[in-house]
């Protein structure tokens, strides 16, 4: 797959998943600045929350959130920051478009939380910083809203994260994201160790499907310390931030659209999810905007021999082909002894463990308590969209 990862291993990330959500600190070391933009990103970073902690004690937020705006963009306006964007390196630009679409989402969830109306809302976000914020989404397709690329695999959460709250909220808030990190380098991992078995000549099956499921067990592991160790009152105070865009048809970043888990899935048991919960591709190709774009393309490569356009469903998907089993690890694993099919039965029972702790997870510290679901519409299913990649007959053997 041509999506790599400088991702760390699973070992390596069960130990640095230990300090997430250990509410032992109020601040956050900043070991190593990564700002891209210069001044722009300076004020992302050091300026930001304390804008927003004062909007939100303000007695007047509507011109305090205005004010806002206008200090943005005043200093986007004193510099070239388009041609700065264009010339950036790729790392350096992922960065980059994080810290512009930051400041253009907060514009937003600000001016709504102050009562003001669609168009003293664009007003506010201004000209200039929509001018950048657009011209990131060409360079980069995605959606032109905060993606879950940039809240979660662009941000520099190790080093220099971006957040929107102060204090113990802050902290809480970066280890949210750097908790989703973390799982998304346990799935690179399975991910690359399938991706070997399926195309490499040769590859050794047992080692693969161990690596697979030490990752998938790894993912886990992280997953329970959001289950077992978030505060839902710190939860509450930065979760707001990443809700819909209120004034756009647009759905939050979220888990959900984590390209990794679908690749993974499809590797894993594309073919019985195709059968057996249909709806899953279905949602992925309708909603393919709101992933990262490198790698749910890749995916939809795997998917579509026709080579159309990522953007339709397939014609297998529409019932007038087969599934595209290649796709998948099973013409593999058919070479294979009852031994191997039993190890990726253990992969496929690891996926359903992690898919079932997100739904635990969801249930604990936004469905219970009524809070938004982000990546999820209205008319759908709560419980439907968190359970389209299990398969239960599998997970009862």
């Amino acid at each position: 797959m041509a999506v790599s990862s400088s991702f760390s291993v699973p070992d390596q990330t069960s130990h640095r998943a230990q300090g997430i959500f250990s509410h032992l600190t109020d601040s956050i070391d900043r070991r190593q600045r990564r700002r891209p933009l210069g001044t722009v990103s300076d004020f992302v970073v050091e300026q930001l929350p304390h804008y927003i902690a004062e909007i939100k004690g303000s007695e007047r937020p509507d011109g305090a959130v205005k004010a806002l705006g206008h200090s943005i963009n005043t200093i986007i306006a004193g510099a070239d920051y388009e041609a700065h964007l264009l010339d950036l390196s790729h790392s350096e630009f992922g960065v980059a478009k994080t810290d512009v679409h930051y400041l253009v989402n907060c514009v937003y969830q600000m001016s709504a939380a102050a009562g003001l109306d669609r168009v003293d809302a664009e007003l506010t976000v201004g000209e200039p910083l929509r001018r950048i914020a657009r011209l990131s989404c060409q360079r980069q397709r995605s959606i032109d809203v905060l993606s879950y690329e940039d809240m979660i695999l662009s941000n520099p959460l190790e080093s220099d994260p971006r957040v929107y709250c102060l204090g113990s909220a802050g902290v809480e808030e970066r280890d949210f994201c750097l908790g989703h990190q973390l799982i998304e380098s346990d799935l690179q991992a399975a991910m690359d160790a399938l991706l070997e078995l399926r195309d490499a000549v040769g590859a050794d099956a047992g080692q693969c499907l161990a690596l697979c499921v030490k990752s998938l067990e790894s993912a886990n592991d992280v997953l329970a310390r959001f289950y077992e160790h978030m505060s839902p009152d710190l939860f509450s105070e930065f979760r707001v931030f990443y809700g819909k865009n209120p004034y756009k048809d647009r759905l939050g970043p979220s888990g959900r659209f984590s390209a990794r888990i679908v690749a993974v899935s499809v590797l894993l048991m594309g073919e019985e999810l195709f059968h057996q919960k249909p709806q899953f591709y279905r949602d992925v190709y309708r909603l393919s905007e709101y992933y990262p774009q490198g790698c749910i393309h890749e995916v939809f490569r795997w998917l579509s021999p026709d080579n159309r356009s990522a953007r339709l469903q397939p014609s297998w998907l529409e019932g007038k082909a087969g599934f595209p089993k290649f796709a998948t690890i099973s013409p593999v694993l058919k070479r294979h002894g009852s031994e191997i099919g039993n190890m990726r039965a253990s992969c496929v029972c690891a996926l359903d463990r992690f898919t079932r702790m997100h739904f635990r997870t969801a249930l604990k510290y936004t469905i219970d308590p009524g809070r938004p679901i982000v990546g999820v519409e209205a008319a759908e299913s709560v419980e439907a969209v968190l359970s389209q990649r299990l398969l239960t007959a599998v997970h009862q053997k």
